[in-house]
């Protein structure tokens, strides 16, 4: 009997030491994870305007991302956290064919966020013929546009998220006024769940058409861009199957790509079109 003591004893003796060793790691990882960061990067280009626009200025002046924060398993606590007040102001029609703008890049605490917020300036504007209309964006400067994203930040990391401001759904002209007005539109995505699809545009003669329309269409959902100066484009797309197509002139039989298979990663190229 006093030897199934002992060995009770001896069991209950290491058990608690093994959880006291548990409870102090976890502790010590929590506070070593306390001062964590990784890098965000945030870049931003656009879906292009019909018409004729020469600019699209967006004035941004704060980006801020929401953080849910437990102090303890009742007390939840919601925050947003500026990561740049910066006056700034983009011209999105300069942001077209795989050009993009950085917009932040920053050190970000370890954790997991679940919105962007974007506040709006004074300063937005729309050049159309030469002439300059201011556009104001109802609630900018206030709430924002807010952005739902889901994404996590990890120890010495970079994560890299990309703006894709559609300039289309976003701008609206008034028909009886001379008058611009701007509900942003944006699709927000994780640079590493995208891909590229590329190409050019020529006529029969092999010369590149510029400023033709590209699109690729997956279900409802239509994401376009324009062709350079020598007829080349490029397209950045979530990851899915796409029908690509290019609008302008008469187009040749060959020159519709059904069922294009875009996986993360990708840079497809050789979808090429002819325009007679």
């Amino acid at each position: 009997m006093n030897t199934l003591k002992k060995t009770l004893t001896k069991t209950l003796f290491w058990a608690v030491l093994v959880s006291i060793a548990m409870l102090v790691t976890c502790e010590n990882n929590i506070a070593d994870n306390e001062g964590d960061t990784g890098d965000i990067v945030i870049r931003a280009f656009d879906a292009p305007f019909q018409g004729n626009v020469e600019h699209i200025y967006l004035n941004i002046i704060e980006v801020s991302v929401h953080k849910t924060v437990s102090d303890s398993e009742s007390d939840t606590t919601a925050q947003w956290i500026s990561l740049s007040d910066v006056d700034t102001t983009l011209d999105f029609l300069e942001l077209v064919n795989g050009e993009m703008a950085t917009l932040i890049q920053t050190k970000l605490d370890v954790g997991h966020y679940s919105q962007l917020r974007l506040l709006l300036g004074d300063s937005s504007a729309i050049v159309v013929e030469g002439n300059s209309y201011e556009m104001k964006v109802p609630s900018g400067s206030q709430s924002g546009i807010k952005l739902n994203l889901g994404f996590s930040i990890e120890s010495d990391e970079i994560t890299e998220i990309y703006l894709d401001f559609d300039a289309e759904r976003s701008i609206n002209k008034h028909p009886r006024e001379d008058r611009y007005s701007m509900q942003p539109t944006f699709r927000v995505f994780k640079s590493v769940l995208s891909g590229t699809i590329a190409g050019t545009v020529i006529d029969t003669s092999g010369v590149g058409l510029q400023d033709i329309s590209v699109y690729a269409v997956a279900g409802d959902d239509s994401v376009a861009t324009l062709t350079n100066e020598s007829g080349a484009y490029k397209l950045i797309l979530l990851s899915g199957a796409y029908t690509v197509s290019a609008a302008g002139y008469e187009m040749s039989s060959d020159t519709i790509y059904q069922a294009v298979e875009l996986n993360t990663g990708d840079q497809l190229t050789g979808f090429d079109f002819i325009l007679e």
